[in-house]
């Protein structure tokens, strides 16, 4: 097979090396990714390249050694088209990122209502998250409470390969989410014009009252914080002996069942007999320990009166609740907090999207 050929292959392959290079059309010609992380849950990373070509570049190597228009969480072997995306070659990754960057996230009233804007650096590594900067109810000041060395940080969001492609061709930067609108506030906007335009929901910022809401989410004890722990630290007693349990399809597959049976509360959902893992034996002891928390915590959330939707997504996306080791719950079931969406009277889907679609 000729050289050229074996350097531009579809994303078939199950496997691809890190420092591959990633050809990514867009409206206006090319753009050009590297593939440089993947971390213990086997998240993958890439980072974008500044510039759109209209021509493959003949040497990557200058490419790579300029900084990146933006770094993102990126299933690459899932999401990548296998008819568009393509591996063009191979680069060695820059020593700068040979270890992962710290990840920035901002919270505020647009997950939470009444919460004010902060920022939280996170250890995508060891699991461990930190409040940094101050807090501020206005959403022009969340540049002012981040301090500077900090701006250039990528986002704790995995992004489907459409949201990649209109973040590159409008020139997005992991600074805009610290200056214009983040990644997650673009999601939710989208998502109120779809359903708008498909006449399911009326958009509104808060479709239940106030009032509603407040009693709803007011702070008070998590009732499902003891079953999450231990679903957690039995996870990671799996994760010891079935490392695919971190991979990508596993993770959606897990958070599509916490969604329907626990969060939705279907009457009719039945938890499947596989998840993806390599085993038989994987897949039962993943289901065995998700049935036991779904049990569990179903029973208490009933007791508790925390409703399916909103109140229940917060309940279990609770970043305050660990396994014995420190695994938080986005380890195994995605990290979404822009998939918060109130639900209107009478909805039986709040149209919550997985992984950021």
């Amino acid at each position: 097979m000729p050289k050229k050929e074996q350097q531009c292959k579809p994303l078939r392959a199950k496997r691809i090396k890190l420092g591959a290079i990633i050809e990514i059309p867009v409206r206006r010609g090319f753009a050009y990714a590297q593939y440089f992380y993947k971390t213990v849950s086997r998240e993958t990373y890439i980072r974008i390249f500044k510039g759109i070509f209209q021509e493959r570049p003949k040497d990557f190597i200058a490419l790579t050694n300029q900084n990146e228009q933006f770094i993102t969480v990126f299933p690459i072997a899932h999401e990548l088209g296998d008819e568009l995306c393509r591996v063009v070659g191979w680069v060695p990754i820059p020593e700068r990122l040979q270890k992962l960057p710290l990840i920035k996230q901002l919270w505020g009233p647009h997950y939470f209502p009444d919460t004010p804007y902060h920022w939280r650096l996170r250890d995508n590594e060891t699991g461990k998250s930190w409040k940094v900067g101050g807090e501020t109810y206005e959403r022009q000041k969340v540049g002012a409470i981040l301090p500077k060395e900090y701006h250039h940080l990528p986002s704790n969001t995995i992004m489907t390969y459409e949201s990649l492609v209109d973040l590159i061709e409008r020139g997005w930067t992991n600074k805009s989410d610290v200056f214009g609108p983040s990644y997650g506030e673009i999601v939710q906007q989208r998502i109120q014009e779809r359903l708008a335009s498909e006449k399911q929901v009326t958009p509104s910022p808060l479709p239940r009252p106030a009032s509603i809401l407040k009693r709803i989410l007011s702070p008070r004890p998590n009732p499902i914080a003891g079953p999450l722990q231990k679903l957690l630290t039995r996870m990671d007693r799996i994760m010891e002996k079935h490392e695919e349990l971190g991979d990508t399809d596993v993770r959606e597959q897990l958070h599509a069942a916490v969604y329907n049976a626990f969060i939705l509360a279907k009457a009719d959902y039945m938890l499947p007999k596989e998840f993806g893992m390599f085993t038989k034996t994987g897949n039962r002891h993943v289901r065995s320990a998700l049935a036991t928390f779904l049990t569990k915590a179903t029973n208490l959330a009933t007791k508790t009166n925390w409703e399916p939707g909103m109140p229940r997504l917060v309940a279990f996306q609770d970043i305050d609740m660990t396994s014995e080791n420190g695994s938080t719950y986005d380890v195994y079931f995605g990290d979404h907090p822009q998939a918060i969406t109130p639900i209107c009277e009478g909805d039986t889907d709040p149209g919550f999207p997985r992984g950021g679609q």
